[in-house]
């Protein structure tokens, strides 16, 4: 696999994605979200993954859009369409990974960058990143999934004051309004994450995967047909491989050994 935007490697059971354009602030270009969605696919796709990373490399995490991309369209709206169709295909691969995914915050991410930190089950943030919407100081709206995203996360009320006053938030604030789960100190968020991760891998991979889908679907059901999608993945995990190793170690006052398969 041929990228030249992102890193993919692996250690392990973890893939390590990263944003690697750092001379152009990561910026979010159509070739790296071409590149993006391939190594995600590439690391949902492959089943001796069982827990996936995604960070960035050098100072910053993502200034968001290309917008020297954007701009060289003109008044043509179609480049732009495009790059953020390719773009939320991407997400879309991260946010139904059949697998954890722990996502480091390196340091700022603006625009199209914040709702990329969104993508994981657990975001640790550097202690001095930032981030910031700064979608309407360019005198565009938000996109990269922000207005589905953030008003899940975090509410209506403070979503919008995100958007419309442009606040930044620090990482300890980002932490406090549920944008991220805890932070980490300067300079370890991409080594912390590869440590939890590789924890993650050393589990019930299938489990973690429908705890998921749950969660990601539980704004779309209502309480009945919910709690049945409930029911009906804890009896296929129960049954399965881990599920009868996780009870067995459990009654038995012993460590789990986890094989990832149901």
């Amino acid at each position: 696999m041929k990228l030249t935007h992102v890193d993919f490697e692996t250690d392990g059971a973890v893939a390590i994605i990263c944003l690697n354009n750092p001379e152009a602030g990561n910026t979010l270009s159509r070739q790296m979200a071409l590149d993006l969605f391939a190594a995600a696919s590439a690391a949902r796709d492959d089943e001796a993954i069982r827990a996936v990373v995604f960070s960035a490399k050098g100072p910053m995490f993502s200034f968001g859009g290309d917008l020297k991309e954007f701009k060289a369209s003109g008044t043509d709206p179609a480049n732009l369409i495009t790059t953020a169709d390719r773009w939320h295909e991407a997400q879309y691969a991260f946010l139904t990974m059949p697998k954890p995914v722990v996502v480091g915050v390196n340091g700022m991410a603006a625009g199209g960058g914040v709702p990329m930190t969104l993508v994981g089950d657990i975001v640790l943030v550097d202690e001095t990143a930032r981030y910031r919407l700064a979608y309407t100081a360019a005198g565009l709206s938000p996109d990269g999934g922000s207005t589905w995203l953030l008003p899940r996360l975090i509410g209506l009320r403070r979503t919008q004051e995100l958007i419309m006053e442009n606040r930044e938030l620090s990482a300890a604030e980002a932490v406090e309004w549920g944008l991220a789960t805890r932070t980490v100190p300067q300079g370890s968020a991409l080594d912390s994450a590869v440590d939890l991760a590789t924890k993650f891998a050393k589990g019930p991979t299938q489990a973690f995967a429908s705890a998921r889908r749950l969660l990601h679907e539980n704004f779309n059901n209502d309480f009945l047909s919910h709690t049945a999608i409930e029911t009906e993945e804890i009896g296929a995990n129960m049954t399965g491989i881990d599920g009868q190793e996780g009870l067995d170690a459990f009654i038995n006052k012993r460590p789990p050994v986890f094989t990832g398969r149901r």
